[in-house]
């Protein structure tokens, strides 16, 4: 079945955005369960990534990246940065293998069939979230990003000495770190759910929900 998003404009066109669903692989039927009857789902984030022991898992660079300007100016620019230090992530795969059942020792999935509509409905119940981004991640051979044009025109003009690195999340980059995953991992497929607080995120969290609950089918392997 083919799911769609609607939209309606002030000049009376239903427009259409097929939807393509995403899953959650979870290792414990309690897990599942306990979404489906209560609504909870446990949110992870970066800094849990980078202490994840397991290779096919964690991630000790998650966040990190290095971005680049050459040939805009006088001097040429390089920045190491972090972020996603504010942010509640939850890691979901668009297609299942048995091979990435395997890496999570899953023994079913959360279907989600309407990502933005899901991810809406956690928004509301987290503390000091007011905005989100979702999408797949991008896989590259290492975490270096050339930036040309007018990315690289302002990140050459950049005084580190009054500018924040938030200046580069916002303005250069538009957090494709976020998304940024080396390109062994690429087989995983991830679709990344990304929500922002305003404080600093260092631990998981569970979420009671029910009313992302009508976005999803259980699935049990």
């Amino acid at each position: 079945m083919i799911n769609y998003s609607s939209h309606i404009r002030s000049f009376g066109i239903k427009w259409n955005i097929k939807i393509e669903p995403v899953y959650r692989l979870l290792d414990n039927d309690d897990y599942i369960n306990n979404f489906f009857e209560k609504g909870e789902i446990m949110l992870s984030c970066f800094n849990n990534f980078k202490k994840n022991p397991d290779e096919m898992q964690g991630d000790k660079e998650e966040g990190h990246a290095i971005v680049g300007e050459f040939g805009n100016g006088p001097r040429n620019s390089h920045v190491i940065y972090e972020s996603g230090l504010n942010a509640f992530v939850m890691s979901t795969t668009s297609k299942i293998n048995d091979t990435i059942i395997k890496d999570f020792n899953a023994v079913g999935a959360i279907k989600i069939k309407d990502p933005s509509m899901f991810a809406f409905e956690i928004a509301k119940k987290l503390p000091y979230v007011e905005s989100g981004v979702e999408g797949f991640c991008n896989y590259k051979s290492s975490r270096v990003e050339f930036l040309q044009g007018e990315e690289g025109k302002i990140l050459n003009s950049l005084d580190f000495n009054v500018h924040s690195s938030h200046i580069i999340f916002e303005e250069i980059t538009k957090g494709i770190e976020l998304f940024l995953k080396l390109d062994k991992y690429e087989y995983q497929n991830e679709y990344r759910l990304v929500w922002f607080s305003n404080e600093e995120i260092k631990n998981s969290i569970i979420v009671r929900c029910p009313e992302a609950v009508k976005f999803c089918e259980k699935i049990i392997f």
